[in-house]
C-alpha cells in the first residue's frame, strides 16, 4: 500500500504481555504503512505518551488495571478526537458493545485474536484515512482557488448583501471574517448608487476586452478614494449600474457637527468620483447617496434608499448627485414606484367583470398588504385615488358612471377624502368592487359569453402561432387565471384544451389531403415538435396521425 513507508503511528495497549507482544510481532505493520510507536500495559501509560508520540490509531484491550480501555477512550475522545480506536476483548456482551458505540469506537475484535480479522479492521480504517485525506486535499485545493478568486467572491457577497440575501447580523459578520474583508463591525455605512447614463451606448462601440476594461477601471476609480478612516467597496450590479459601499470609522454619535462633517466628506468623495469617471472614462454619471447607519443588517435598506435617490431626477433636475434625505419628504410612496398602471388596470377590469370575494382579497393583498413597506399613508391614499380613476374609466367604457351606481358622481370622491385608516380603504375597495360587479351583471348578463367568444376567435386566428394563454388574456384585459376560470365556467374546457382542440381539428382536415406530410402539418397547426404533435393527436383522436391518414385514404 505504501511501499514500506510508515505513514501512520500506532499504540498497542494490553495488560497481557504476550497479547500485546503477539499483536506487535504477528502482523507486518510496515507493509501496511504503520509504525508501532508505543506498547503499553494500561491506559494510564498510553495517555502519558499521547501528546509526545501522537498516534493516529490505538488498539486497546478493555479490561485493564489502573485505567481500563473505556476510561482511556473517554480521555482520548475529549483531548484527541481524531485518533481512531479499535477495541480487543474477550467480552461480547451488550454493555461493552454499547460503550463502544457511545465512544465512537471504530472497530471491535474479539479475543483470541486472529491476525486476519485484525488486519481487516485495520485495512478498513486505512481506507477511511485515505478517503479523509483525499477530501482534505480537495478541500485545500478549493480553498486555494477561493483565495485566488477572493476579490470576485467578496464582490459577489457584497452584491448579495445589497440585494437583501443576508439579514442576520451574526451571519453577515461571520462571512465578512471568512472573506477577509477589513470592515469594522460598528463602522458608519453609506451606500452610493452610481448610474453611468451613457455607458451602454459607449460599450456598443467597444470590443469585449475593452468593455471589461472599462468596468474594471470604473471600480478602480471608486476604490481609489479610500482613506485611512474609510473603506470603499465597489460592486457592479448590471452593465451600467455600480454601487460604492463606504464604511467610515468615524463615530457619528460623538457630536452632531462630526456627523455633518462625515456626510459632507461622503458627498465630497462622491463629487470627486463623479469628476474622475468623467475625466478618465468620458462617462456621465448620476449618483444617489443613502442615509447613514452603523448596522450591517441595514445595508439592503440603504441600497434601496440610494436607488430611490439615483432614480429621482424629477426633484433634482440636472444635479448628478442626489441625497436621499433631501428627497425623502417629497416622496409620495416608500421606496418602490407606484404599481404598473397597465397591470392594475387589467386586475381592476377582471374584478369588475367577474371577481368574487377571494379575488378581491387577493387584489388587496397584492397591492396593499405586501410585506414590509406598503403601509405608508401617502402610498395608500395615492393608490386609492388611482383605483377611483381606473374604475371610473372602466365604467365609462361600458357607458356607465358612478352616478348610475351611487346616485352622485362627487360622493365617492368625498368619501375617499374622509378616510383616515388603511382599514377604511380596504373596506371601501371591497365594497366598491362588489357594488360595481353587481351593477354590471344586472345590466349585461351575457358579457361573459361575449368574452368567451372573443377568446375563441383569437385562438382560431392565431392557433398556428406559439400562442400563450397570457397573451390571450391580455387581449381581453384579464389575468391568465381569471380568463381561464371564466372560459372553463362557460365551456367546460380550459383555454389550453381549446387550443389543442382547434389544432387537432385543423390537422385532421389537412391529413385528408393525399400529399400531406405529418411533420409539415405539425408545423402548420402550431407544433414545433413533431413527436409532441403526434402524442397530442393520439391522445385526442385515439390513433397516430399516420394511422388516421391511412384510415381516411382507405375510405
Amino acid at each position: 500500500m505504501t511501499g514500506g513507508i510508515s505513514v501512520f503511528r500506532l499504540f498497542i495497549v494490553d495488560d497481557n504481555k504476550y497479547e500485546r507482544t503477539g499483536i506487535k510481532n504477528s502482523i507486518d505493520w510496515t507493509a501496511l504503512g504503520i509504525e508501532v510507536v508505543g506498547v503499553f500495559a494500561n491506559g494510564a501509560e498510553a495517555i502519558a505518551q499521547i501528546e509526545i508520540l501522537q498516534p493516529h490509531i490505538v488498539i486497546t484491550d478493555i479490561a485493564m488495571p489502573v485505567m481500563n480501555g473505556i476510561e482511556m477512550s473517554e480521555h482520548i475522545k475529549k483531548s484527541n478526537p481524531d485518533i481512531k480506536i479499535i477495541f480487543i476483548s474477550c467480552h461480547s456482551d451488550f454493555e461493552f458493545a454499547r460503550s463502544a458505540v457511545d465512544l465512537g469506537i471504530y472497530g471491535y475484535v474479539l479475543k483470541p485474536i486472529l491476525s486476519d480479522e485484525l488486519v481487516n479492521a485495520i485495512q478498513k480504517l486505512l481506507n477511511e484515512f485515505a478517503v479523509q485525506n483525499s477530501q482534505q486535499v480537495e478541500k485545500a485545493r478549493m480553498m486555494k482557488q477561493l483565495e485566488e478568486m477572493l476579490p470576485l467572491v467578496q464582490e459577489q457577497f457584497l452584491k448579495e448583501l445589497l440585494l437583501g440575501d443576508y439579514r442576520n447580523k451574526e451571519e453577515i459578520v461571520q462571512r465578512i471574517a471568512f472573506l477577509k474583508l477589513p470592515i469594522e463591525e460598528n463602522a458608519n455605512i453609506y451606500v452610493i448608487s452610481i448610474k453611468a447614463n451613457d455607458m451602454e451606448k459607449s460599450l456598443d462601440n467597444q470590443s469585449v476586452a475593452n468593455s471589461y476594461l472599462i468596468s474594471y477601471s470604473f471600480k478602480g476609480i471608486i476604490r481609489s478614494f479610500e482613506t485611512e478612516q474609510r473603506k470603499i467597496y465597489p460592486v457592479q450590479i448590471s452593465g451600467n449600474e455600480f454601487v460604492a459601499i463606504a464604511f467610515d470609522s468615524f463615530n457619528r454619535f460623538t457630536s452632531s457637527n462630526q456627523s455633518f462633517d462625515q456626510q459632507e466628506s461622503i458627498i465630497n468623495a462622491s463629487v470627486e468620483i463623479n469628476m474622475e469617471i468623467s475625466r478618465r472614462l468620458n462617462l456621465n454619471t448620476t449618483m444617489g447617496i443613502s442615509k447613514c447607519s452603523s448596522e450591517l443588517s441595514d445595508i439592503a435598506l440603504l441600497y434601496k434608499q440610494s436607488q430611490k435617490a439615483v432614480n429621482t431626477r424629477f426633484y433634482s433636475g440636472s444635479n448628478p448627485i442626489i441625497i436621499f434625505e433631501e428627497i425623502e419628504d417629497h416622496s409620495d410612496i416608500p421606496f418602490e414606484e407606484m404599481p404598473n398602471l397597465q397591470a392594475v388596470y387589467q386586475d381592476v377590469k377582471a374584478l369588475m367583470s367577474f371577481g368574487n370575494d377571494k379575488d378581491i382579497q387577493d387584489f388587496i393583498d397584492k397591492y396593499l398588504n405586501a410585506e414590509g413597506f406598503r403601509t405608508n399613508e401617502n402610498y395608500i391614499k395615492g393608490f386609492s385615488f388611482l383605483i377611483v380613476n381606473l374604475t371610473g374609466i372602466i365604467l365609462m367604457e361600458a357607458n356607465h358612471t358612478f352616478k348610475d351606481i351611487y346616485g352622485d358622481d362627487i360622493m365617492i370622491w368625498e368619501k375617499l377624502s374622509q378616510m383616515d385608516t388603511k382599514a377604511d380603504v380596504v373596506q371601501w375597495i371591497h365594497h366598491v368592487f362588489m357594488k360595481i360587479k353587481e351593477h354590471l351583471i344586472e345590466l349585461n348578463p351575457t358579457k361573459n359569453v361575449k368574452m368567451v367568444e372573443t377568446i375563441k376567435e383569437i385562438i382560431k386566428s392565431k392557433y398556428q402561432e406559439q400562442i400563450k394563454i397570457e397573451d390571450i388574456s391580455k387581449s381581453v384585459f384579464l389575468s391568465g387565471r381569471h380568463a381561464n376560470a371564466l372560459f372553463k365556467k362557460e365551456t367546460g374546457k380550459t383555454i389550453f384544451d381549446y387550443i389543442i382542440q382547434i389544432r387537432i381539428e385543423m390537422a385532421k382536415k389537412l391529413l385528408k389531403e393525399t400529399d400531406s406530410k405529418v411533420a409539415a402539418i405539425a408545423e402548420i397547426v402550431g407544433y414545433l415538435n413533431t413527436s409532441y404533435f403526434c402524442l397530442a393527436f393520439k391522445k385526442n383522436v385515439g390513433m397516430t396521425p399516420a394511422e388516421y391518414k391511412s384510415k381516411v385514404i382507405l375510405r
